[in-house]
């Protein structure tokens, strides 16, 4: 009788050691091939979390027509649907403003945004910079005042009572920087001259060519973007002055993006940029030969300019 009880005991422990071994082997499994105890893969979590957006959209301020714009920018759109893997539409804003104001709302993703323009989006908790432009070399550029060739005006000096052709209030090569310069040898910008904003830097230099101002401000050298309309436009005016040296225009997105997609974007232009048809698409658009990494205190140049300006 007790070698009976003690034989029923023996096997219950048998069975109670198989029963562990079988729990520690499934444990081990759902560790090897990362499932939880649920069935749902541990590593399919972050990706749920970032998972892709249904769309982007890429914003622009018009440099030139906006018609023109548009249709330059949808190449660019389609290159990066390809490389980011969502649809990618284009936003043409009528300002900066504008432009600002969408990606505060969450309705544009990415911004090609002035410096300006970055400082008041980024000042707001709209957008972060990624990238800044590179031209001939350089990330940064000048501001010009243009003239007509014939013009009496030779110096800063003579912009007294002069009618000015802005591009816009948050233009940082358009307006800023220019307003600056003036304020800095003694000319109120609101009282000694009489500005207009033309909406566009090639508008700008029109104004100028047609006699609707007596000075034009824009980008270094925004002139060539008039050629196509007045190929002559080279001939027909000159540079009066330059300002200060200027960051270059960005890449910024939107704050609220999440991190990992800021960093696949900001790989998708870089990579845009490395590539010949990529290169001609920037270049078509807005004279960007490529990009280099930015960082916030890079603007803060731009920052001082809004000090001297009382912003």
């Amino acid at each position: 009788m007790h070698k009976r009880i003690g034989l029923i005991a023996i096997a219950f422990v048998a069975l109670f050691a198989l029963a562990a071994c079988g729990s520690s082997t499934n444990k081990t499994n759902h560790e090897g091939d990362g499932q939880t105890p649920t069935g749902q893969s541990t590593t399919e979590q972050p990706q749920q979390q970032e998972q892709a957006p249904a769309k982007l959209v890429v914003g622009f301020v018009p440099s030139q027509e906006a018609e023109n714009l548009d249709a330059k920018a949808k190449p660019l759109a389609d290159l990066l649907t390809d490389k980011l893997g969502v649809p990618v539409e284009v936003f043409v804003g009528s300002d900066y403003t504008a432009l600002i104001e969408a990606m505060g709302a969450g309705k544009v993703d990415i911004g090609f945004l002035n410096p300006q323009g970055y400082v008041l989006a980024k000042d707001r908790g709209y957008a972060d910079v990624l990238l800044k432009a590179v031209r001939h070399g350089s990330d940064s550029y000048r501001a010009q005042f243009v003239v007509l060739k014939d013009s009496p005006i030779q110096s800063i000096a003579d912009l007294k009572g002069k009618k000015i052709a802005f591009v816009d209030p948050a233009s940082t090569s358009g307006y800023v920087y220019p307003v600056v310069l003036l304020k800095k040898n003694g000319i109120d910008p609101e009282k000694d001259i009489t500005p207009i904003m033309s909406g566009g830097h090639d508008k700008a230099i029109l104004a100028l060519l047609r006699g609707d101002a007596d000075v034009a401000v824009s980008f270094d050298d925004a002139r060539t973007i008039v050629e196509k309309t007045d190929p002559d436009v080279m001939n027909k005016t000159r540079i009066l002055t330059y300002t200060d040296n200027i960051p270059n225009d960005t890449v910024s997105v939107r704050s609220s993006l999440p991190e990992a997609w800021k960093e696949k974007i900001k790989a998708a232009f870089l990579g845009i940029a490395e590539d010949e048809h990529g290169k001609q698409i920037i270049q078509d658009i807005y004279s960007h030969d490529g990009y280099t990494e930015a960082k916030d205190s890079d603007f803060d140049v731009v920052r001082e300019a809004n000090r001297l300006m009382g912003q």
